[in-house]
């Protein structure tokens, strides 16, 4: 069955997705994505749901160390990774690429069960050792002998982000620290490989969201007689950062944050998955919408903030430099108005300030945090 493959409700600047050119998800018309505190990474959630065996209805996987079209995995290996076989249909994306045991392969990757699933929703093979991983294939991408796992069993995926929480990818067609998609012009659309996938570079690894390491962030050196130019003839890209050494790339076909429209592209683009588990077991964020709607009331109240800190929150208030709608993060500024309440001032925040807080309940520090998270710019 095909299900929604949707962004999760993680704070409270509300978005709709539309669908693009290419492979594209099913969605909510109305979804909510996490600011990040750095602006150039971060991280966003969506909700997924992975191919399945349509016969079985347990959970299909792929390998790392597999390559296009070649299993790596050997008899040893399949005795706990189990090769999906089956036929050629209608589909192109699962083909047959071993006629002696005819495996199947999802856009030339092999497809494998785990002996360690049992029943329908199991999913104990997903990141085993890191290099085993459910198919979140787009919709519509499935053939006969598959079929997308229910709702209930859909799994929340953490994915890197870039400037404007715009959706970061990796080829596989790269080598450890070298960029193997450069501005070579080619037959398919905008003319070169760098031209439909932007290179990512930054130099900020400050402020890295809970979970993302900086050393795992590095920086390689592009291939200047390969990159793109600019009117002068310039190289426009000369670094890019790369993650776990793999390189790091926009897709031009994404328009906003929380497109995902590049996963799966040709078989060998990928979204950088930091981590996924089962949605039921994900704690929802009380950062939402409502909550933003409720916490607006207070924000524009003439005796609450926006008097000091203007009605977009722009405004410095009280002659201190420190604009509230910079923050873009609801939990942070919860905790900080839980501070300002709680703690006496020991920061020495403004006395006003402080007073409006301590007259907070935590619905109201919720609320309000919600809104004040959507203001940044």
């Amino acid at each position: 069955m095909k299900e929604a493959i949707r962004l999760v409700v993680a704070s409270v600047a509300t978005i709709t997705l539309i669908t693009g050119c290419g492979d594209t998800y099913d969605s909510e018309e109305e979804a909510n994505y996490q600011s990040a505190l750095n602006t150039n990474l971060g991280s966003l959630q969506r909700e997924v749901n992975y191919l399945i065996d349509a016969q079985s209805s347990l959970s299909l996987y792929t390998f790392d160390d597999d390559f296009l079209n070649v299993t790596n995995c050997d008899a040893t290996c399949q005795q706990t990774w189990p090769i999906f076989t089956g036929s050629n249909t209608e589909s192109t994306n699962i083909q047959v690429f071993d006629t002696n045991t005819s495996h199947l392969a999802y856009r030339q990757h092999s497809m494998y069960f785990f002996n360690g699933d049992s029943v329908e929703g199991d999913v104990n093979g997903d990141n085993v050792k890191n290099v085993w991983h459910l198919i979140y294939a787009p919709a519509g991408t499935n053939d006969s002998q598959t079929e997308f796992s229910q709702a209930s069993n859909s799994m929340t995926q953490t994915y890197l982000t870039g400037v404007n929480s715009m959706t970061l990818y990796v080829y596989d067609k790269d080598d450890i620290n070298v960029s193997n998609c450069d501005g070579t012009p080619d037959a398919m659309p905008l003319g070169s490989c760098e031209a439909r996938w932007p290179v990512f570079y930054t130099e900020d690894l400050s402020n890295l969201p809970k979970g993302l390491d900086a050393a795992d962030f590095g920086t390689i050196d592009r291939d200047l007689t390969k990159t793109l130019k600019d009117a002068n003839g310039d190289p426009i890209a000369t670094k890019q950062t790369t993650y776990k050494g793999q390189p790091l790339y926009y897709w031009f076909q994404d328009a906003k944050a929380g497109d995902a429209t590049g996963d799966w592209v040709a078989g060998v683009w990928h979204v950088v998955e930091l981590e996924a588990q089962k949605t039921s077991t994900v704690e929802t964020s009380p950062y939402t919408a409502a909550a933003a709607a409720l916490g607006e009331v207070i924000f524009t109240d003439p005796n609450k903030c926006a008097s000091c800190h203007g009605t977009d929150g722009q405004t410095p208030p009280l002659g201190v430099d420190n604009v509230i709608a910079k923050y873009g993060d609801a939990a942070l500024i919860d905790q900080k108005l839980k501070d300002m309440r709680d703690n006496g001032n020991p920061n020495n925040r403004h006395p006003a300030m402080v007073s409006i807080a301590q007259g907070l309940s935590d619905e109201a520090i919720i609320n309000l945090s919600a809104f004040i998270a959507t203001l940044k710019k």
